[in-house]
């Protein structure tokens, strides 16, 4: 078993880029990937971008699979596994090339994430190594009437064990969106966003992120340019996360308005605010429905 084990990994690490295959709503997804495999603890990584579809699709079905082919040698490894995606940018600096450079700003983007993928199981045609071997298997089947030996079709176990793979969330709890997580980070970094909201441009700094009542993603901001469908700006400004679209990080200087006279009650269950150290130190957003959600703080 350990030579079969050994020839997986070898053609993993050789072939390097692989077609990664994803379940989403519609059916099933494949995009080309580059491995970076860590043989010795039984894992691949990939680098990869926050804003792509293959994350949403993750972290709802986190069973993926994996295809390597090298052609010079006609070997052919389907591998099944397990993902995780990770906002890890210690990780992205150890397996980072410098040909990410040219899709992102070096391993502390904060579009940059690491996916963690699992091998369970694998299945490998191994095809014989040159021509002149085919040929050999060939010339020696008319003669005997046996089926030439032309590859393998060898199932081999990478991993028996299901060690911490992931399980599908709860659907009465779901996640947050893909665009809270991306604001949850922006105010624990204190990074200005920009978006459209309700077709209008908008530049703010995000200040407290949780939910409405019924569960319904919402957001309080200093909104310190582009538009605004009433008033003036700079000004506090609210809005629902499900209508925020094109979200990108801004630049310019951090602001969060000179008034807080009065205590905001749009976010009625707070996740993060940047004005409640505790609210900063949390791994990960909290979904609607956890109990370290808390209730706005009151006005200054």
């Amino acid at each position: 078993m350990t030579d079969k084990l050994d020839r997986v990994w070898d053609i993993i690490e050789k072939v390097g880029v692989c077609m990664l295959t994803t379940r989403f709503p519609g059916g099933l997804r494949a995009r080309p990937v580059e491995a970076r495999p860590d043989r010795a603890a039984g894992l691949i990584f990939f680098v990869t971008d926050l804003r792509s579809g293959k994350e949403d699709e993750i972290e709802a079905e986190h069973e993926v699979g994996l295809v390597f082919i090298d052609p010079k040698d006609k070997a052919y490894l389907s591998i099944t596994a397990t993902a995780q995606v990770l906002q890890d940018h210690a990780k992205a600096r150890e397996i980072w090339k410098t040909t990410d450079d040219v899709w992102w700003d070096g391993p502390d983007d904060p579009n940059v994430c690491v996916l963690r993928v699992r091998p369970l199981t694998a299945e490998l045609w191994d095809g014989p190594a040159s021509k002149a071997v085919a040929m050999y298997e060939f010339a020696k089947a008319k003669l005997t009437g046996e089926k030439p030996n032309l590859g393998e079709n060898r199932k081999v176990t990478v991993r028996l064990e299901r060690q911490h793979v992931p399980t599908k969330r709860n659907s009465s709890t779901p996640a947050p969106s893909k665009t809270y997580r991306l604001i949850w980070r922006a105010i624990r970094e204190k990074k200005r966003i920009a978006f459209t909201y309700r077709k209008l441009p908008r530049e703010a700094c995000p200040i407290i992120l949780g939910y409405k009542e019924k569960g319904r993603e919402a957001l309080m901001t200093f909104q310190v340019g582009g538009e605004t469908s009433h008033g003036t700006l700079p000004d506090w400004r609210h809005f629902f996360v499900d209508e925020i679209r094109n979200l990108s990080f801004g630049a310019g200087d951090w602001r969060e308005g000179d008034s807080h006279t009065q205590a905001q009650p749009f976010v009625e269950r707070v996740d993060v605010d940047v004005n409640i150290a505790d609210t900063l130190t949390r791994k990960a957003p909290l979904p609607f429905g956890s109990k370290e959600l808390r209730s706005p703080r009151r006005s200054a």
